[in-house]
């Protein structure tokens, strides 16, 4: 089967192994390694501290605007009292999932290489498209 690559009977088996190992820990090693460089959480840090400027300033602005208008705290349309449990639930929850793909190998690591490069092939519309929203690019 692998003769065309240079790879004898007696590889077989530690192809084999390699294989499990990559499925079994290689993919979430990277995912791992990935998510946790500094590079990755530097960047989600920086788009979040953005998030939370813009956030502020507009909060800021229409805070201004309803107190011109003599309208108190719990009287303006956005004010929402459970914003920051909620965002510490969804922060933990974050936190503790495991991506559906992860878990999908990780059910059937002794699946067949075909079967893998289906669960990674992009399929039809639910895949990401651009930023444009332009399919064909």
């Amino acid at each position: 089967m692998y003769a065309e690559w240079g790879v004898a009977m007696d590889d077989h088996q530690k192809l084999a192994k390699e294989r499990y190992w990559l499925i079994i820990e290689g993919f979430g090693s990277f995912l791992t390694v990935v998510s946790q460089s500094e590079e990755f959480k530097g960047s989600l840090e920086r788009i979040y501290k953005a998030y939370w400027d813009v956030g502020y300033q507009a909060g800021l602005k229409d805070g201004y605007a309803y107190s011109a208008q003599g309208l108190g705290r719990k009287e303006t349309p956005l004010y929402n009292s459970r914003a920051k449990k909620q965002l510490s639930k969804l922060d933990k929850e974050f936190g503790e999932k495991t991506p559906a793909l992860i878990e999908k190998i990780l059910e059937r690591p002794l699946m067949s290489i075909d079967e893998l490069k289906s669960l990674l092939t992009p399929a039809g519309p639910s895949w990401p498209m651009s930023l444009s929203g332009d399919a064909s690019q």
